[in-house]
């Protein structure tokens, strides 16, 4: 009888049953543990392709942005983590899409972009590792934009305040918080030039809803790396 419930309920959903029961751990963990308050939901309709963006403090950042979007977001991994048994199996049970780490993965840009095509929601860290400096957020990438651009639908950006971290993966497991998520406007490909100006407007956007109205994001050239004091190695990539 139980188990028979739980399939009507999964049907209901998009998620397999298996996805089901992922989902029902990752609200447990964000309503007992990390006591996240979110919106109602996102400003977008369920068959509107957009990209997310926020900022990134935390390795759980994508759960949190899970509980405000009430529907499931492709992420960007790195191709690495996919290596690992149980990770790469929970990445694929999420609907993670793997990236190789630098450039353009024209592989996983066709795939995000055929996403959203189709009224799918795509998950970008544009800072592409965990920030753990003083300043507001690390030196961006355009990814986000990119795929923005390609698919013609606008960004979200989203503010994650007081994610849980304690220098590596699995320590928000173990820590409580208070998680605060804050949605901003819709970002339009059409209203800028170039992929640069759109990731700093978004990047700004996010800024706004932490109380940094002046805050000026700085791009990451193709080179850049933080300092080891300032990142850790994350599974996310922009």
């Amino acid at each position: 009888m139980v188990i028979s419930l739980l399939w009507l309920f999964a049907r209901r959903t998009e998620y397999t049953i298996t996805q089901f029961f992922l989902d029902r751990i990752a609200f447990i963990l964000l309503r007992f543990l990390w006591h996240t308050k979110a919106p109602c939901g996102l400003p977008l309709s369920s068959d509107q392709g957009a990209v997310i963006v926020a900022n990134h403090r935390s390795s759980v950042d994508p759960f949190f942005i899970h509980l405000a979007a009430k529907r499931r977001v492709r992420w960007f991994v790195a191709k690495e983590f996919f290596s690992n048994w149980f990770f790469g199996w929970f990445l694929y049970e999420t609907g993670a899409i793997p990236t190789r780490r630098g450039g353009i993965d024209n592989a996983s840009v066709r795939e995000a972009v055929r996403l959203l095509h189709d009224g799918k929601w795509v998950g970008v860290l544009p800072e592409g590792r965990i920030n753990l400096s003083d300043e507001f957020m690390m030196p961006v990438r355009p990814g986000a934009a990119l795929l923005a651009r390609k698919a013609d639908v606008p960004i979200l950006p989203v503010y994650i305040h007081g994610a849980p971290y304690n220098k590596t993966v699995t320590s928000p497991f173990f820590m409580r918080a208070q998680v605060q998520i804050t949605v901003g406007e819709l970002i339009y490909p059409a209203d800028f030039d170039t992929d640069q100006a759109m990731i700093v407007a978004a990047v700004k956007g996010i800024a706004q809803l932490a109380g940094h109205p002046d805050y000026e994001p700085t791009l990451a050239g193709k080179n850049w790396k933080p300092s080891a004091n300032e990142s850790t190695p994350d599974a996310s990539e922009s």
